[in-house]
């Protein structure tokens, strides 16, 4: 069986209106929920063999958080460009290009793409994927070539609000 989790970043700083959007850092609710949303999901996925993130200072700070309260010492930390406000269909080619020794990841990306790449999973309907909100799948898969919405589903969607 195959895990992944999807982590929308977490909420992120806009008192720089001069910062690119890709450089925008987190903002004091960010820094708060990022550890506390690492320990949940520590606590319900488990050590995944790998985090992916995107390029953006915000999802790459969400997920270096997350590998920090994981206390995750390899595989290091790799990173996408391909998922910066990446698409539900970039989403689902990124996962399928990881390697047939990781059995679980998480990936850390932007909305709505998350949101829309959830949804496209066995579950109840989710309206919108909040900042530093988690989507867990599960898939029968053998390899995440062949991970898809045929042999997935959705098994657990938790957010901030839930413990904060």
């Amino acid at each position: 069986m195959l895990k992944l989790g999807i982590v929308r970043h977490a909420k992120s700083s806009w008192s720089h209106p001069d910062l690119n959007d890709h450089d925008r850092p987190l903002n004091k609710r960010g820094e708060r929920d990022a550890p506390i949303m690492a320990q949940k999901v520590k606590d319900l996925f488990g050590i995944p063999d790998l985090l992916l993130s995107s390029t953006a200072n915000r999802a790459l700070t969400t997920a270096s958080v997350f590998k920090e309260i994981m206390a995750i010492k390899s595989p290091s930390l790799n990173t996408s460009g391909n998922l910066y406000h990446a698409s539900e269909q970039d989403i689902l080619e990124r996962v399928a290009m990881m390697d047939s020794k990781v059995k679980s990841a998480l990936v850390f990306g932007h909305n709505p793409g998350m949101t829309y790449f959830a949804n496209s999973f066995r579950g109840d309907f989710i309206d919108n994927v909040p900042t530093c909100g988690v989507v867990i799948i599960e898939s029968s898969a053998d390899s995440w070539m062949e991970f898809g919405h045929t042999n997935s589903k959705r098994v657990a969607f938790i957010y901030p609000k839930m413990y904060v």
